[in-house]
């Protein structure tokens, strides 16, 4: 199942975005308030969501000015993905957040409001950076 966030312009080119974006250290003002224990380095980011769990995130792929994509590492509760897409728009560098879940109707239940409330806020984080 995917969840997507709406595309949100930015200030900063493509470049300068994915740059930012790309370097995990600079993912903690962008996460949501529940996030604490936050753990980051270039490539990895690590964080406790209050009253749920851990989640320990690699990057997977990094395609320049377009797409970072990162994976779970360690035990999940179910797989997913999360993208982070980079575009230019007629002047404009837009962002859009997405992650694919592999969710079991049950999960899906559960979980499909609070992933989709995670990559909206995201996305609006990016707006404003």
């Amino acid at each position: 199942m995917i969840f997507k966030s709406n595309w949100v312009t930015n200030k900063r080119s493509e470049k300068e975005l994915f740059e930012y974006i790309g370097d995990m250290n600079n993912m903690p003002p962008i996460l949501p308030e529940q996030v604490v224990d936050i753990k980051a380095d270039n490539d990895n980011l690590a964080f406790t969501i209050q009253g749920m769990g851990s989640v320990a995130l690699r990057v997977k792929e990094r395609e320049p000015n377009k797409l970072i994509q990162l994976v779970p590492e360690g035990k999940v509760p179910f797989q997913f993905v999360l993208n982070v897409h980079i575009r230019n728009n007629e002047q404009q560098t837009e962002c859009c957040f997405e992650i694919d879940a592999s969710l079991n109707p049950l999960m899906q239940m559960m979980a499909s409001r609070p992933l989709q409330n995670l990559v909206n806020m995201m996305a609006d984080k990016v707006y404003s950076l």
